[in-house]
């Protein structure tokens, strides 16, 4: 029987959620579940309103989930609030001390479960943080979780700071065990020693980072910014062993620069932002469009514009991305849809800017950024092979070679016979510039169409590396799901509870967005019954990106712009709406 539980930590900024929410993730992984985690929280130093909420299952997960099986309530400031949003039968853990269940109106039909987590926590240490600790060893009873397992993950956690600090998160476990045991707590899971894990957990923007160090990373740059800021300082953890380097720069502008100039150099670089920093960095970025240098740009989207909802997630970046800088040049976009999807563009986007010589940009949203998911094996062993460098080039060497496939030949830096013009003009194919006193001359009018015309034709060759988009699910269903980025795998789960009720339906995920699968995209929504175009913003950017590309027009649509992420019980009331199922 497959074994899936919702929990949900609930507390304000400064109780320590996001360290709680990990390491509870960690101890559920060493018991070889499956786990996908997201918190919500306010872009405040202290107090606000955050949780931490982890689903966990011997079988696939798909989403987090919506409403609590297990609820922790750390904070009656926010207790309240979710007082709706727990499931029947719902275990809601709370420090009866300081909060009343009755007073807050919680449903009758819970299973209350008060603990003094602050006095159990006094007994031991005067430190305040160890009463997660305590509600650790309460939940491990209802769920059965082997002692010696959460041990080893305390010990890994803590083992850095001696032997005392690990004694007294031993000693708050076990009287969290102690206290539950001898309360009759229910017991959702019998206890039994479960297999130990093989897996890895990490978040979306740690798997982007691992791709690309898997592809060959040598340069990357950035300024804080959330939800992009985790890449720099995972990057940053990891760079005695990385062989390259991370720097934070003092603004977006700066931070696209060098990663230019460390490409240029012929470092495989990137750098990454949201979308407010993205805006900065667009006039650069055209730069390294026209002057063919090697780039990937990742954009983590979050709720604008300006500063908008700086810790909430959306996807209303994909015009902004569309059409960074001005005029034309070939650019590449790419959504990836999960943790592991993640390593992989990871991967794709450091492979093609450098093979291609082109700008890759990748959009993530806050939602896939900072989830936490198990995976279960990721290969980081790569022979990376390098494109169009020459290291011997004749002294007839032609920088912008006009090409059949658009790509010339590039040298670095210091090479013989390698020297050549650049900049951010238009040129010809040895790198003469066209503008000022050359620009519109009759001569110079052939050379600027078939220098466009060069670059952009890159695309073409791009497009037939890309996976096409193929139908997931049963055919001939009465109604196709739209979806693109972190989307994915919530309408996933959506198909899969309507097809419990009876009610079938199929998905065609877009995860390149630029160079556009065309042709396949629109045989695929000829075909379809009833479309539903699911995103997060306000315009639906994705259903007119899809006709301004096809043609085709998508009547049924279903948008979330509030900063949460959509999830599957929204899909499933739109779907009935559209196909008129009481």
């Amino acid at each position: 029987m497959t074994k899936d539980v919702i929990i949900r930590f609930v507390g304000s900024a400064g109780d320590g959620l996001v360290s709680l929410g990990d390491l509870f993730s960690k101890i559920l992984k060493k018991h070889n579940f499956n786990v996908l985690g997201f918190r919500s929280y306010q872009s405040v130093i202290r107090g606000g309103y955050n949780e931490y909420q982890i689903r966990a299952s011997t079988d696939e997960v798909l989403s987090v989930g919506e409403d609590a099986d297990i609820i922790v309530l750390l904070n009656k400031h926010v207790a309240g609030i979710h007082r709706t949003r727990v499931n029947s039968n719902a275990m809601v853990i709370y420090d009866n001390d300081y909060i009343d269940l009755d007073e807050l109106e919680y449903p009758e039909n819970i299973k209350k479960l008060p603990i003094p987590l602050a006095a159990i926590t006094k007994d031991i240490s005067k430190l305040k943080v160890l009463k997660n600790i305590v509600g650790f060893g309460a939940i491990s009873i209802i769920l059965g979780l082997d002692e010696t397992l959460v041990k080893e993950v305390i010990f890994e956690q803590f083992g850095q700071k001696g032997e005392e600090i690990i004694f007294t998160n031993y000693e708050a476990l076990e009287k969290g065990d102690k206290f539950a045991t001898e309360n009759n707590w229910p017991v959702k899971w019998e206890k039994h020693k479960y297999e130990k894990a093989q897996q890895m957990i990490i978040t979306g923007n740690e798997a982007l980072a691992l791709g690309m160090i898997s592809a060959g990373l040598k340069f990357y740059s950035g300024y804080p910014m959330t939800p992009a800021t985790s890449i720099v300082h995972y990057l940053t953890k990891h760079l005695p062993t990385l062989g390259m380097i991370v720097k934070q720069t003092e603004d977006e502008i700066a931070a696209v620069g060098m990663a230019i100039g460390a490409a240029y150099c012929g470092a495989r670089a990137a750098t990454g932002t949201s979308g407010g920093g993205f805006s900065l960095m667009t006039e650069l970025i055209g730069m390294a469009g026209i002057e063919e240098i090697p780039l990937v740009v990742i954009n983590s989207q979050r709720a604008g514009p300006s500063t908008g909802m700086a810790t909430k997630t959306e996807q209303a970046d994909l015009f902004q991305a569309y059409g960074v800088s001005q005029g034309e040049f070939p650019k590449v976009i790419m959504a990836p849809s999960s943790v592991l999807e993640a390593f992989q563009v990871g991967i794709d986007a450091v492979e093609i800017s450098e093979k291609y010589q082109v700008v890759v940009i990748i959009l993530l949203d806050l939602y896939l950024s900072e989830q936490i998911a198990t995976i279960r094996k990721l290969d980081l062993v790569r022979e990376n092979k390098r494109y169009e460098i020459l290291e011997n080039p004749d002294e007839n060497y032609i920088r912008y070679k006009i090409t059949e496939k658009g790509v010339s030949s590039r040298t670095l830096p210091g090479t013989k016979n390698g020297m050549f013009f650049t900049g951010s003009s238009e040129r010809n194919e040895q790198g003469t510039s066209l503008a000022s006193t050359l620009a519109g001359l009759p001569e110079t009018l052939p050379i600027r169409e078939e220098m466009v015309k060069k670059r952009m034709r890159k695309l073409d060759y791009i497009l037939e590396e890309l996976e096409k988009p193929k139908v997931f699910g049963e055919e001939n269903t009465p109604i196709t799901l739209v979806s693109w980025g972190s989307t994915k795998y919530i309408v996933r789960e959506a198909i899969k509870l309507l097809k419990i009720e009876g009610i079938s339906a199929n998905q065609l995920h877009v995860k390149h967005i630029n160079p556009f699968h065309t042709k396949e995209i629109s045989e695929i929504l000829e075909q379809a019954k009833e479309v539903l175009c699911i995103e997060q913003n306000y315009t639906g950017q994705m259903k007119d990106f899809i006709r301004m590309k096809t043609g085709f027009n998508i009547e049924h649509n279903l948008r979330r712009w509030d900063g949460e992420p959509i999830v599957p019980s929204q899909i499933i009331s739109k779907v009935k709406e559209v196909l008129k199922i009481e």
